[in-house]
């Protein structure tokens, strides 16, 4: 099973290219509840979930969206985000896929569980090889990007802007870390595609002239080849956690409670 987070604005008729939608669902866990998920039977291949997801301090906690995910029996995850672009090469408009992360959220839970997480997984890849490898066959404009993940919900000053530059940022969102960790404690593969939105505060604005609109088509007319082309069983080996002390293919406490 599929799942995309949608955490840039489309409408929802633009969706229809995914399939026919099937129904909508909320997902209880004991993160709080998740949802409406909405499930749509695309024309080829398996069918694919869709959640709406926006950054900022008073939304979903992730560790609910991703158990709610594997709940769901969702196995891949491909996360849409709207990006601010650091890198002065990057305009409004430009597509891209994150390859690498900083962490820079400071308040989000960090892991399931109490012992043994997300430092003793290995973060490297830090996205699904498999997903990331059809994003680059059906988007080849979008250009491969470290991503630095914040909370928000304020935008960045012009000397932040220039720190994340400085570490090797080049965009900067809301909506994929702790989500990239946390999936790796699910065993669920996880990757992103992303637009740049706006330009970071240390850089001189450009005026909307719809390049944002055509990203967004692009995406859209991609996705459907994107989730058909994964391969079944996946080959990435991301539902094999490489923990340390941990047992492989453990879960969180209680899971079975929630199932």
């Amino acid at each position: 099973m599929r799942l995309l987070i949608l955490a840039q604005p489309v409408p929802p008729r633009a969706l229809e290219g995914l399939g026919k939608f099937i129904e909508s669902r909320c997902i209880d866990t004991p993160y709080g509840e998740v949802g409406p998920f909405a499930l749509r039977h695309p024309p080829r291949g398996r069918n694919v979930w869709i959640l709406p997801y926006f950054g900022a301090p008073g939304r979903t906690d992730p560790r609910a969206t991703l158990w709610a995910a594997k709940s769901l029996g969702v196995q891949r995850i491909l996360a849409w985000d709207s990006v601010t672009g650091l890198d002065p090469d990057l305009q409004r408009g430009d597509i891209v896929f994150p390859v690498d992360y900083i962490d820079w959220t400071k308040h989000q839970p960090s892991t399931f569980f109490t012992h043994h997480g997300a430092g003793y997984i290995a973060q490297t890849p830090p996205f699904c090889p498999d997903i990331s490898a059809a994003i680059r066959r059906h988007l080849p404009e979008a250009r491969p990007v470290i991503y630095l993940g914040d909370e928000g919900p304020r935008h960045e000053t012009a000397a932040e802007a220039t720190m994340f530059r400085q570490w090797g940022a080049q965009v900067r969102g809301l909506n994929l870390v702790p989500e990239t960790y946390l999936a790796k404690e699910l065993e669920l593969c996880f990757a992103a595609v992303g637009v740049v939105t706006r330009l970071g505060a240390d850089r001189q604005r450009s005026q909307p002239e719809g390049q944002v609109r055509t990203a967004d088509q692009i995406i859209l007319e991609a996705l459907p080849s994107i989730f058909a082309e994964l391969p079944q069983p996946p080959t990435c080996g991301c539902d094999h956690l490489q923990a340390g002390p941990r047992q492989r293919g453990a879960l969180p406490p209680n899971w079975q409670d929630w199932t």
